[in-house]
Parts: C-alpha cells; structure tokens; sequence
C-alpha cells in the first residue's frame, strides 16, 4: 500500500490511522526533548499527525474489533495513548534522575538555595541540576536519542498490536521497578561528588580538632564549594559514559516491557 491512496481508503483503514495517531500524542506528551511543554501544543499534534501517516504503511492490515459506539473507540483511543504515555515517560526515566542528582550535589555543595525555575516541571529546581540537565540534553541529541525514541514507538506495534493493552502483572511490576533505578542512576550520577566531599567534611573535621582557633564552619562552606566545583568539572566524561550507558539500557529494556504489556 502507498503511503495515502484515497481511492482504496477504507473506513477500518481511517480507524488504524486515528488509533496510530493516538498513540504518537501520548508519546509527544512524556517524551524528554520532543515532549518539552516549550513546544506548542499544535506543534506536537501537528508531529503525531505525520508520524502516523508514515507509520499507517508499516503497520499494514490491522483486524480491529468491530467498533459499533464511540465509547468503544474512545476506550481504544485511551489504551494507545497510554501506550505512547508509557514508552515517552520511560525514556525520561534518565532526565529525573539527572534532576535527582542535581538536587542531591547542590545539597552537598551548599548550593541549595540556588535554585532555577525549571519550564517543564514547573518548579524550582538545583542550579546543578538544571546545569546537568542542559548538558544531558546535548549528549542525549548527539548520541541520537531521540531516534530511539521514534524507533521504540515504531517497533512497538510488533509487541503491543493495536487495540491490544494488558497492564496487569508483569508489565506493572516492570515498571515500577525501572522506575525504582531512577535512585540508582542518581547515585551514580552524583557519587564522585558526594564521596569527594564527605572526604573534604572527614578532612575539615580532622583540622578542626587539630587547631580548634580555626573557625571551620567560615573556612569549610567556600573550601566544599570550590572542591564540588572543581569535581563537577572533573567528573564531566563520567558523567557522560553514564547518561550514554542509561540511555542504551533504557533503549534495550522498553522491548521487554513493551511485550509484557502487549502479552494477553
């Protein structure tokens, strides 16, 4: 089939389409970058609109339940656009960690009143964490993430069929589980600062009993931020390896839930 041949346009043809183009919403809706709330609305619809004419062609023949109301199509409508929802919301698992990690170190650092509003939680945020944040974003384009992304949603019609949807068991457990790693990647994220500085309290701790004239709490606050500074400039290539290594975890294990989830 071309890619629109009006002539042979069949209404069951129409649904596929509509249900595609459900489905692409729910995933400009989580997705980290494509998703952001600073592109416009219409923008993102006008993107999933094109994204399912493309993928109408690949998905081919679909045998859809006979849909006789429009509350049976608005409940298939729902179910693809949570399935979009959960394949966006996945990838991002990697930015709320770098925002966790963020928050973490400025604590660490002292930074923690200086803070940025951050557009797309609308909240204030580390300014650590917002530095991280725009520098994941760089080595997540350059490592071509967001292919992934459009990638992981095409390949899911081949374990989520369209008007299938089964999120009980399995697939619930999954997800609470990789969401769970989030702390984990937050950990890692941040550890070379947080034992850096533990080092530096253990060493401000030592001096201070060794010469108890010294004011430690003046000399310690910019000594931590200097040396937090210096490690997150330091630790740039790993942070990197890590966002690129999640990324590529992340982009492996939405398959398996993707499966679970299209498993009846």
């Amino acid at each position: 089939m071309e890619l629109f041949d009006f002539v042979t346009f069949t209404a069951a043809k129409l649904e596929t389409f509509l249900l595609i183009a459900f489905r692409a919403g729910g995933l400009f809706i989580a997705a980290p970058i494509i998703g952001h709330d600073s592109i416009p609305r219409l923008v993102k619809a006008a993107f999933a609109v094109v994204l399912a004419v493309v993928l109408v062609p690949v998905v081919g023949e679909v045998n859809l339940p006979e849909i006789n109301s429009v509350w049976l199509l608005g409940l298939m409508a729902a179910k693809e656009l949570l399935v979009g929802f959960i394949i966006g919301w996945f990838f991002s698992f990697v930015f709320i960690a770098i925002k966790m990690a963020g928050h973490i170190v400025g604590y660490q650092i002292g930074l923690m009143m200086a803070t940025v509003l951050d557009p797309e939680s609308n909240s204030q945020i580390s300014i650590i964490g917002e530095f991280w944040h725009l520098v994941a974003i760089l080595i997540f384009l350059a490592i071509n993430g967001h292919h992934a992304i459009i990638s992981a949603f095409a390949d899911s019609y081949r374990a989520v069929p369209i008007g299938v949807f089964n999120f009980a068991g399995s697939a619930g457990e999954m997800l609470i589980r990789y969401s769970g790693y989030t702390f984990v990647i937050a950990i890692k994220i941040a550890a070379p600062v947080i034992i850096t500085l533990f080092l530096t309290s253990v060493t401000l701790g030592v001096v201070a009993r060794t010469v108890p004239q010294m004011n430690i709490f003046i000399v310690g606050i910019p000594i931590k931020i200097a040396i937090g500074l210096l490690v997150l400039a330091a630790a740039l290539p790993v942070f990197r390896f890590m966002v690129e290594k999640t990324v590529f975890f992340l982009d492996t294990e939405i398959a398996r839930v993707l499966f679970a989830i299209g498993t009846v």
